[in-house]
């Protein structure tokens, strides 16, 4: 029987349902568009949270200033 996989960035593909349950075991396709919207949500959030973190604020030495003469 055909059965729709979706993805969080790939269009939906229609496949017979063995092919469709290995790859929804992968983990990165989903059985309901929904599923793969919160996905691509979380991972978009932790890239960002990430960035975030990777990004330390330099702190300029007293008296110095950022101004180009």
């Amino acid at each position: 029987m055909l059965t729709c996989i979706f993805h969080p960035i790939n269009p939906m593909r229609t496949l017979e349902e063995d092919e469709a349950e290995h790859l929804i075991a992968s983990g990165v396709w989903f059985d309901s568009p929904a599923k793969a919207k919160q996905y691509r949500e979380k991972v978009e959030d932790k890239i960002k949270q990430e960035a975030k973190a990777a990004k330390p604020k330099a702190k300029q030495p007293k008296g110095k200033s950022d101004e180009r003469q």
